[in-house]
């Protein structure tokens, strides 16, 4: 990982050079090699054509493309790094490629191992080369529904008897997205690499959203004898992706098997986020009121402002302020811009969150988290408003958030 990493971290300058060329399409096929059985476990083979330029005892090149069970992520490639990309982003190939689940909301990458073989007539091996196919993407700060896969393809290791391998992925689009072209490319010696990125547009409408799903195709080929190999089994489906223009004034896309999240950090929030961290821990004693929580997600309400603020007043109608928090607010929660919030006050539990000695506690005030679906808590207004007016409203845009659509709310110290 460590040789491959520094080309890697590259990728963003890498291009295609002249030494990529198209694979041929023509398939020959020697009388004398058609009575031998085709090798099985092997991936694609096809026969050796006389006179072609194998060596000796050659009877069969073979490709295989694989995918590896996280059970055996033994050394697997970071993908092509993208500009700002950092470790501790979930979002980041280093993240994302070398794990299981290898995608997020708003990032995916696909590894797959690739293979060339020379086999003789009795299956033995006489030439190999292996390689990697790394596809990362990155839809954090996707506009108008556009998108860049970055693709890198390393040479690990070759045989004396392997003069060269080739490589050629092409995608298309299943639903509403368009493709640019293929990748192709020659590998020669172990620690070669090929760059390149493919585009994706989504055409959606205004208030409107689309489906689609990439579909890959890999063709491998040892250059010599330059055998074309079959095209069959080489191809997998990606990523779902939906791209909607309905969030925000520009289109972007997600990836909806994800849910989408509204991370709060207590050291920005301070008792706000110790607030819903409580709400989730201890409306759960009856029924299911952990609200937020990946098991009982919130799910964004319709009507904007307008409603969130008439289903706020509801919830804080009559709550006094507390001496010991300066400019007290009513923090909500459920918050007002989900579908589960507005609950009346006699449905929730009034709180009082305080740091003491760098450790923070909560007393009930008012109510029974037992059997409350909802929390008043007394929140500094600065607190109570930068969550709602910045964290919130980040998250809808980023995540592209439609109304009605779950929601976790994630907090983070």
């Amino acid at each position: 990982m460590k040789r491959v990493r520094p080309l890697l971290a590259a990728i963003a300058s890498l291009a295609l050079t002249a030494a990529l060329l198209a694979l041929g399409t023509s398939q020959a096929a020697a009388a004398s090699a058609t009575a031998r059985p085709t090798p099985h476990g092997h991936g694609i083979c096809t026969p050796v054509p006389l006179g072609s330029g194998a060596p000796k005892g050659a009877a069969w090149p073979c490709s295989e493309v694989t995918s590896v069970p996280p059970a055996s992520a033994r050394a697997l490639r970071p993908a092509p790094r993208d500009n700002g990309s950092d470790s501790d982003d979930p979002d980041s190939p280093d993240s994302l490629c070398d794990k299981q689940p290898n995608s997020t909301r708003l990032a995916y990458c696909i590894t797959r191992p690739l293979r060339w073989t020379y086999y003789g007539p009795d299956n033995s091996v006489i030439g190999t080369a292996e390689g990697y196919l790394a596809i990362y993407s990155r839809l954090k700060s996707v506009t108008n529904a556009n998108w860049r896969e970055h693709v890198i393809v390393t040479l690990d290791k070759k045989s004396e008897k392997i003069p060269a391998v080739q490589m050629n992925l092409q995608s298309t689009c299943i639903g509403q997205c368009t493709t640019s072209a293929p990748l192709v490319g020659t590998l020669t010696n172990p620690g070669d690499h090929l760059g390149g990125s493919i585009d994706y547009s989504s055409s959606v409408g205004q208030d409107s959203e689309a489906l689609s799903r990439i579909h890959y195709h890999v063709e491998l080929n040892i250059l010599a004898p330059g055998v074309p190999l079959p095209t069959e089994n080489n191809d997998w489906d990606g990523i779902q992706i939906r791209c909607d223009a309905k969030v925000s004034s520009s289109s972007g896309c997600i990836i909806p098997e994800h849910l989408a999240n509204v991370t709060v950090r207590e050291s920005l929030y301070h008792a706000a986020a110790v607030t819903y961290e409580w709400a989730q821990k201890n409306l759960q004693k009856f029924g299911s009121n952990n609200f937020g929580t990946a098991e009982h997600p919130l799910h964004r309400g319709s009507g904007g402002k307008k409603e969130a603020d008439r289903k706020r007043g509801i919830t804080c109608r009559s709550f006094p302020d507390h001496p010991s928090v300066p400019d007290d607010s009513c923090d909500e929660f459920p918050f007002a811009m989900s579908n589960e919030g507005g609950n009346p006050p006699s449905a929730c539990v009034d709180i009082l969150p305080q740091k003491v000695g760098g450790v923070w506690s909560v007393t009930v005030l008012h109510g029974d988290e037992a059997t409350a679906r909802c929390v008043r808590s007394h929140v500094t207004r600065v607190d109570n408003e930068g969550v709602g007016q910045r964290e919130l409203s980040a998250a809808v845009n980023s995540d592209r958030i439609l109304e009605g659509e779950a929601f976790q709310v994630i907090i983070k110290p």
